[in-house]
């Protein structure tokens, strides 16, 4: 069975375990995984989504009445990140299992008095970012140390160009100056994040801000999730002929709001189904068509090309489910080098890390087919990357090892951990 082991120091030893006695001093928790023997009926659960949930949160903190969320599971850290910077602005959260109540923030969101936490949520910065560009004060942007580690650029571009002043394109970032009626470019080819960010600050913005929208769109189904959740909200702003025109308008949110489980997580049952022969597998929440595309062609690639330019979250457990079965490639997928980490490399590290080969392209992996998982030699890092995290220990579930950064895996599911090392107990 599975078995946590939490470490104070990464330079303090581990059993008789030598390798990872490193020169670091800073405080790291790893999981100490034993290779499990698994009933014959394993339970999955997924947690609520967080591309959803985030994006009604946002929307209902800005409606004049109250919203029910309604899941299944725990919502991950990135959720909790985003209710509590929406607090911060006015609205009200009443958590409890199973639902959130948000109640809108009286006359709009305000301007905060402290720095906007995101944790390690690149949306929730993201959106906060758009927000704040509608603010009549100075608003400070702040994440974890990984959040402030990426770039923001593309973000940051068009806000300076409608007017706004951007302290940093790097967390922390102060944003001063509201944003002005212009037209400005945005690149839509490295993330959908900006676009999102946009619509949903959007009830804020004066009339006439207009963006073209330009570049070979990437993760498309969350974009046109953010343009669904929007239109039921009440939202007059559409593009039209590559020109999203973001007129100001009043959100009127639902009562309640049904979230869905989160669908990028689908591919983790599969790999353990695959690895064990237990044949588990979590149907596919509804909701994002390209997502389900891109998961359904994981069960036979045979050697094909899987192209994951709008599921570019299931690059890690896709390339083992290729590894271990037929083989083929990954493609379309350049962008998520900008995750919280360089998610192409790093995933090609952690196949290396279990004894598996595969080859880093410019856009993807190229992995050979018919291999199988070895108990990794030392730890396996996985760069504070939720998606690793969970991949690293789906396979550590099979053969046994130890996983550096576990809890990461909190930014997305708090209870995957958990779940997982209980399923042979």
């Amino acid at each position: 069975m599975g078995r946590v082991v939490r470490l104070r120091r990464l330079d303090s030893p581990i059993g008789n375990d030598a390798s990872i006695q490193q020169s670091r001093t800073v405080a790291v928790a790893v999981l100490r995984i034993d290779s499990i023997e698994v009933p014959d009926a394993v339970r999955w659960r997924l947690p609520p989504s967080k591309s959803h949930m985030i994006r009604w949160l946002v929307l209902a903190a800005q409606s004049e009445g109250t919203t029910e969320l309604v899941f299944e599971g725990v919502p991950g850290e990135d959720i909790a990140s985003m209710g509590g910077c929406l607090e911060l602005m006015g609205a009200g959260i009443e958590r409890g299992d199973g639902s959130w109540v948000v109640r809108g923030a009286e006359n709009g969101l305000s301007t905060p008095d402290e720095i906007l936490d995101c944790g390690n949520s690149g949306t929730t910065a993201r959106i906060m970012t758009a927000i704040a560009a509608g603010m009549p004060l100075p608003v400070t942007v702040d994440g974890d140390e990984s959040l402030r580690g990426r770039d923001w650029a593309s973000l940051s571009s068009v806000l300076t160009g409608l007017g706004c002043r951007i302290s940093s394109e790097r967390l922390p970032s102060t944003v001063t100056a509201r944003i002005q009626p212009k037209r400005v470019e945005l690149d839509q080819s490295s993330s959908s994040q900006p676009l999102t960010a946009l619509l949903l600050a959007s009830p804020s913005y004066p009339e006439g801000t207009e963006i073209l929208l330009t570049g070979e769109p990437v993760s498309r189904g969350y974009s046109h999730l953010t343009m669904k959740i929007c239109e039921a909200c009440g939202s007059p702003n559409v593009s039209n002929e590559g020109i999203l025109h973001l007129d100001p308008w009043r959100v009127i949110a639902p009562d309640r709001v049904l979230i869905p489980g989160e669908a990028s997580l689908v591919p983790m049952s599969m790999l353990f189904g695959r690895l064990f022969g237990t044949g588990s597998r979590v149907e596919i929440p509804p909701g994002d068509a390209m997502m389900t595309e891109a998961i359904d062609s994981l069960d036979d690639v045979n050697g094909g090309v899987v192209d994951l330019r709008d599921a570019s979250d299931i690059i890690s457990p896709a390339a083992v489910l290729i590894a271990i079965g037929n083989g083929g490639s990954i493609v379309g997928a350049r962008h998520v080098r900008g995750k919280e980490s360089d998610r192409i490399r790093t995933t090609v590290e952690m196949l290396a890390a279990f004894g598996m080969s595969a080859r880093a392209t410019d856009d993807g992996i190229e992995i050979p087919g018919g291999q199988f998982p070895e108990k990794p030699d030392s730890p396996v890092e996985t760069h504070g990357d939720h998606r690793l995290v969970m991949t690293a220990a789906v396979l550590a579930s099979k053969v046994g090892g130890i996983i550096i950064n576990h809890r990461s895996s909190a930014v997305t599911d708090p209870e995957f951990i958990e779940r997982l090392t209980g399923l042979g107990e």
